[in-house]
């Protein structure tokens, strides 16, 4: 559980609290924050759409970036 919410904790405005929560709610992944509805997220405790949407898209953005240099067909 320790590996996995310090992983979320890369996202800005996840602490401690917030990535137990996440990970207590199955979200214990980045990919699986990026792949969320937004009604899922807004269970949790803690979080509000302003804050959804910033984590989201943030994950969005590192998985995103994760997929694209796993392939080596992709270049800039």
């Amino acid at each position: 559980m320790k590996e996995q919410m310090k992983e979320l904790q890369g996202l800005k405005g996840i602490g401690e609290v917030l990535s137990r929560r996440l990970v207590e709610s199955s979200y214990d992944t980045i990919a699986k924050v990026a792949g969320a509805e937004e009604k899922g997220l807004l269970k949790i405790a803690g979080m509000n759409r302003q804050k959804v949407r910033s984590i989201v898209t943030q994950a969005r953005k590192m998985t995103g970036e994760a997929e694209k240099h796993r392939h080596t067909w992709m270049k800039d």
